[in-house]
Parts: C-alpha cells; structure tokens; sequence
C-alpha cells in the first residue's frame, strides 16, 4: 500500500563523486520502492563535466516515479559536507534524509520514520541499521548489526557515532534555528555527520524505531571514492593524507563538543568533561547565596539525570 501525504514530501540528499553507476542506481531504486509518497532525491555530484557527469543526468528519466534533481558542485578537494549543505539547500521537503550513493533503504523506511514523527511529534526519528559487506558484483559475503544499541544516549553518542546518515529522518520545519540553514560544518571532510548529530542530538530527542530498515553497504573490494579527491597521490601518500584528515577533523570534532557544551550549566557535567578555564577561576571565588542556592538545584537535577538514565 502507498502512503501519501500532499505536505509530507520527504527529500534524499544524495553525494556522489561519480564511478559507481550500478550502486547509485541501486540506491536510488531502493528509495523509488518506498511505500511512501511524494519523494523526492536530490544528487550532489562533486565533479568535471564529463562521461560521469553525463551519465548523472541520466537519472530523472529513469526514476520517473518519483522526483529526482541532479545538481553538480564544481569544486576541487574533499567538500562532502559542502555538499551536504548544497542538497540540503535544494530539497524541498519538509522531511529530509540522507543516503551515501552505495547503501540502501527497505520499502517500509520512509513510512515508518514519518509515522514516528507524526505520533511523538518529535524533530528527528531513527531505525535500524545492518552491515553488508559484498564482493566486486555486489553479491553478500557476511551482514552484521553492529551499530545496533537498546536505546539512545546522548552520552554514548558524544563518545562515537553509531548512527549510519541514512539511519534517520528530519522534520526540517522543528529543527532549532541553529540547525535551519548549512547545518553541516564545512571545514570537516571527516567526521562531518556525527558533528551534525551531535548538534541534531543535543537539541533534539529522537524517536527511535526498533525495525531494521536501511543497510550500510561495505565492498570487500576496498576502494573509497571520496578518496579520489585528494588528487592524483600515490597510494602511500593518500593513506598518510588521509590519516591526517582524520587528525585534524577529530581535533575539530572535540573542539566543538566543548564550545556545545559550554553553552548549557550541566552538560560538562553529564559528559564527565573538566571544568572550563572561566569556571575554574570561578571556583577561588567565594560563592554568592545566590549561586549556593542555583548550586543545590543542579546537583538535584544531575541526580534526577542519571536516575533516569539508568532506568532506561
């Protein structure tokens, strides 16, 4: 049975760097299966304009059931979440997801995530995720869960991302107004969508579906496309590069937690972080009763805080 819902357009920002023709038309076809409608892909391609380029826009007429736009990014070097940020510009839905241009979602993804948002009236909602790792041809050699948890966490997910991008759902018309616009932060090519999680997380509890409905395909064949924007490097020379991305890029990463965290009085706390350089000086100062007061009441709500969290 489809589902429809004339003002539920939900959108797919799809990157791609081009090369993978069968698994974009795989993904995309796994979004077209969906029983939900009206959808929408949006495909960032990051290249020339060349035989890949031209293959692209292809697209829109053989996935005709749905609403499909090819935009391209002309810019050289790693701009994945630039490109996030140019297909979340483009979508028009109010719903939103992702999908990297080699995994898939089930028939059933889509509807089960509105329905979740529509129920619970919540911002952002997830489902499950199985690892698939296939050969050259596409064919399964081994599937996993291993991003599966029993519940969320803010806490955990400060500490790793579990979340594959194509896991969740947006209602784009709750989001916080820190999140409305280029959400994405551009100077990571690395790590980009767990800095947008974390922000997405810290605003905003999720509603979570316990149905695996989406799969993160891994080839056994290696190879990365993202990896071929580092220019044309030798194989030793892009590993150290790319080692160095993800250097930097968690320095980043971990710089921004603390200024997130800074912004409210009890998540330094929560997260076990020290004590900022202000509020340590803070400390050599004799409170206020003003401030013992405030004081107590924290204490009680980070008790309540924990409390809750272990009856989870």
């Amino acid at each position: 049975m489809i589902h429809s819902e004339q003002s539920g357009l939900v959108s797919f920002v799809m990157r791609t760097v081009g090369g993978r023709p069968r698994e974009i038309r795989r993904a995309i076809a796994s979004v077209s299966a969906n029983d939900w409608r009206p959808l929408e892909v949006v495909v960032v391609y990051q290249g020339e304009q060349n035989e890949q380029w031209e293959d692209l826009q292809k697209l829109p007429a053989e996935f005709a059931g749905i609403g499909l736009q090819v935009v391209r990014n002309p810019a050289t070097g790693d701009r994945r979440a630039e490109n996030l940020n140019i297909g979340w510009t483009y979508a028009k839905g109010r719903y939103l997801g992702f999908l990297d241009d080699d995994d898939t979602l089930a028939p059933n993804h889509v509807s089960l995530l509105v329905d979740a948002l529509q129920v619970t009236r919540k911002t952002w909602a997830y489902a499950q995720v199985t690892l698939r790792k296939e050969n050259t041809n596409l064919e399964v050699v081994s599937e996993s869960t291993p991003f599966r948890r029993h519940a969320f966490s803010l806490k955990s997910l400060w500490s790793e991302n579990f979340l594959p991008i194509h896991s969740f759902l947006l209602d784009r018309s709750q989001l916080h107004s820190a999140l409305a616009v280029h959400p994405f932060y551009e100077e990571l090519d690395r790590s980009e969508d767990w800095d947008f999680l974390l922000r997405l997380a810290f605003y905003h509890e999720p509603a979570v579906i316990e149905e695996f409905t989406a799969t993160y395909h891994v080839s056994t064949g290696g190879g990365n496309t993202n990896l071929s924007l580092m220019d044309s490097v030798g194989r030793e020379d892009r590993e150290q590069l790319n080692r160095e991305a993800w250097a930097r890029c968690k320095a980043i990463v971990e710089s921004r937690k603390a200024g997130l965290a800074d912004s409210v009085w009890w998540a330094r706390d929560y997260f076990g972080l020290s004590a900022s350089v202000g509020a340590a000086q803070d400390q050599h100062a004799a409170p206020s009763p003003e401030i013992q007061r405030r004081s107590l009441r924290e204490r009680v709500i980070r008790k309540l805080i924990r409390l809750l969290e272990r009856l989870q």
